[in-house]
């Protein structure tokens, strides 16, 4: 039995709105004529929620559309058929990579080598554009937040 999309695209969000409710736990509610810290990430989780309950359902009642055996791919043949989601999903993957990467090399690192290998992803015609870019996007980031507001930034092995 294949899962489809409207269904599996609906079910994530269920997910992300009752973990949200779930984190949103930590928090004191307080009460309507004094409201504390959880009662506006309530409000949104609980819409997600049965927003996407209520797609879910709609999706699931939808009936499965009949598939012949030409029509299904191999992965090989869905990649090479789709190169701008194939990009899209790598983008994530490097993405991914900086989240983890910021805690062990530091925030400037990571963020210098996020913001380059991004800009080469959305085929950036030389080195020059996004390596200034990239040092441009870190001296901001150090003027706005570590000058300015105070804040630091995670610092790593090595800056």
């Amino acid at each position: 039995m294949a899962i489809r999309k409207e269904i599996v695209g609906s079910l994530v969000p269920v997910l992300f709105g009752a973990g949200f409710l779930l984190y949103d736990t930590q928090y004191p509610l307080d009460n309507w004529a004094n409201p504390g810290p959880a009662v506006f990430p309530f409000l949104v989780g609980s819409v997600l929620a049965i927003l996407s309950v209520w797609q879910l359902v709609r999706a699931s009642r939808k009936p499965k559309p009949e598939r012949s055996k030409a029509q299904i791919l191999s992965v090989k043949e869905f990649l090479q058929s789709n190169k701008g989601k194939m990009k899209a999903l790598l983008m994530i993957a490097v993405f991914i990579v900086y989240l983890l990467m910021v805690q062990w090399v530091g925030f400037f690192v990571s963020n210098f080598l996020f913001v380059v290998t991004s800009s080469r992803l959305m085929k950036a015609r030389d080195w020059r554009g996004p390596l200034s870019l990239s040092l441009g996007v870190n001296l901001f980031c150090y003027l706005l937040f570590e000058v300015w507001l105070k804040l630091s930034f995670p610092r790593g092995i090595l800056f």
